[in-house]
C-alpha cells in the first residue's frame, strides 16, 4: 500500500529511497530490510518519478527492489567481484554469469552444483560458446556464482561453491531464486546479436532531454564536449529548471560552469564511488591529480600528459607517502598505477588517450591546493575552473 501524500515523512523517505536506488539499484530484504520496506511503501511514487524523469523502470516484489537503468551505459562501471579487494569482472566472468542465468531460467528451485555446472555447459554449447573445464574457467564460474550469492539470487544450503575452484568434482546444494534471476536482465537489450548492438540498444531510450538528465544524475560531471553544441546550449538555458527538478528528489546540487555541469553529491550518499575519501588508492589519486594540475598547468598547455611523465609523478608520490599506504596495494607498481588512474577516470577527473597519455579534465581543478575561478567578461558567460 502506498503512503498517503499527507504523510509528513513522505518527502524525506522518497528522497532517501531515490538516492539509495540510484547508488545501488539492487536491494533485498536480507541486506536492506528498512530500505526495501520504505521502497515498497512508496513504490508507485518512486516508479512514476523514475519513469517520467529518467525513463527507468522500478520493479518491487515482496523482498526485492530492482531499478532497471537503461539509456546510459557508463564505460567505467563494471560489475565487481565479491572479495576484500573487489576488481572488475573479466570477460570470462561476464560470460560465466550470463551462462548461469541461462542455465537456471527454467530449472528447479534447488540444485546441486554438479547439475548446475552441467546445465551451464549445455547452455554454452547451445549458444556456441566454447567453455573449458580447466582451473581458469572454474575460477570464472565460481566468481560469477559468488556474485549471485551476494545478491541473494543463489543460496548455499549445504557446502559452498568455493571448493570448485580447486576441485572439479566438488559438489554443493544450492537454492535458486528464479524470481530474482528474472529481474537481472533488462528487456531493452533482448535480441541483440553482437556486443555493439547490445550496448547500442541499452543506450536508445527516451527523449534527448531525458538522456541529458540521466547523465546529470549518473555521471560526476557532464562536459560540453560530451554533448552536441545545440544540446549543451539548451541545457545551459534550462539549467535552473533542471537543477530544481533534480535537487528536489535526489539532493544533488547542479553546478554550471563554462566547461560543463556537475551534479554535486554533498554528503556522498548518492554516489557509487566515493571521492575523495580515505584509503591508499583514493589518497594516491587525490595527490596525483593535484600534482598533474599543479605541474603541467593544463589550462596553459591543453596537450595530454605523456604516460611516462604521469608515472614519474606517481613514483615520486610513492617515495614520499608510500610508508603510509597499503603494502599489498604497492606490491605490484604497474597494477597500483593502473588502479589509481582508473579511479580518476571513474570520477571524470582525467581521460586516457589511445596512446596512454592522460588528459586532465576541468573538474580536476577542484582538487588542487588552490582553486582559481576565472570570471567571464560577458555577463552571459559562465566562470571557468581551468
Amino acid at each position: 500500500m502506498s503512503a498517503p501524500a499527507t504523510d509528513p515523512q513522505r518527502d524525506g523517505e522518497l528522497v532517501a529511497a531515490t538516492r539509495a536506488l540510484l547508488a545501488r539499484p539492487w536491494r533485498t530484504t536480507e541486506t536492506d530490510p528498512d530500505l526495501v520496506a520504505s521502497i515498497r511503501r512508496h513504490a508507485d511514487a518512486l516508479d512514476a518519478w523514475f519513469t517520467q524523469e529518467l525513463n527507468y523502470r522500478l520493479v518491487v516484489t515482496a523482498d526485492t527492489a530492482r531499478l532497471v537503468k537503461t539509456g546510459h551505459v557508463p564505460a567505467d562501471r563494471p560489475l565487481r567481484t565479491v572479495s576484500a579487494t573487489p576488481r572488475p569482472f573479466t570477460s570470462a566472468e561476464y560470460t560465466a554469469l550470463a551462462l548461469v542465468l541461462a542455465a537456471t531460467t527454467s530449472g528447479p528451485d534447488r540444485t546441486s552444483l554438479r547439475d548446475l555446472v552441467n546445465a551451464v555447459h549445455s547452455a554454452a554449447a547451445e549458444a556456441g560458446v566454447v567453455l573449458d573445464t580447466d582451473a581458469a574457467s572454474r575460477r570464472a564460474l565460481v566468481t560469477a556464482l559468488r556474485w549471485l550469492i551476494a545478491q541473494g539470487m543463489l543460496r548455499e544450503l549445504d557446502r559452498g561453491v568455493a571448493v570448485y575452484e580447486h576441485d572439479a568434482d566438488a559438489d554443493a546444494l544450492l537454492e535458486v531464486r528464479q524470481d530474482r534471476m528474472a529481474l537481472l536482465p533488462t528487456g531493452a537489450v533482448v535480441g541483440a546479436e553482437t556486443p555493439d548492438e547490445l550496448v547500442g540498444r541499452a543506450r536508445e531510450r527516451g527523449s534527448a532531454a531525458t538522456a541529458v538528465r540521466r547523465r546529470l544524475v549518473e555521471d560526476p560531471a557532464v562536459l560540453a564536449t560530451d554533448l552536441d553544441p545545440a544540446r549543451f546550449a539548451e541545457l545551459r538555458r534550462r539549467a535552473g529548471d533542471e537543477g530544481r527538478r533534480i535537487e528536489a528528489r535526489t539532493g544533488l546540487v547542479l553546478e554550471a560552469r563554462a566547461e560543463g555541469f556537475a551534479a554535486l553529491d554533498v554528503d556522498g550518499g548518492c554516489s557509487d564511488v566515493a571521492f575523495p575519501t580515505g584509503g591508499t588508492l583514493p589518497h594516491a589519486a587525490l595527490l596525483l591529480v593535484s600534482e598533474l594540475v599543479f605541474q603541467f598547468r593544463p589550462a596553459d598547455d591543453p596537450d595530454a600528459i605523456p604516460w611516462a611523465s604521469v608515472r614519474e609523478v606517481l613514483d615520486e608520490l610513492v617515495a614520499e607517502h608510500g610508508r603510509y599506504w597499503s603494502k599489498a596495494a604497492l606490491a605490484d607498481r604497474d597494477r597500483f598505477a593502473a588502479d589509481v588512474l582508473a579511479l580518476l577516470v571513474s570520477v571524470r577527473l582525467v581521460v586516457v588517450e589511445d596512446d596512454g597519455a592522460v588528459r586532465v579534465l576541468p573538474p580536476a581543478a577542484r582538487y588542487t591546493p588552490e582553486v582559481t575561478v576565472v570570471e567571464g567578461e560577458d555577463v552571459e558567460e559562465q566562470p571557468t575552473l581551468l
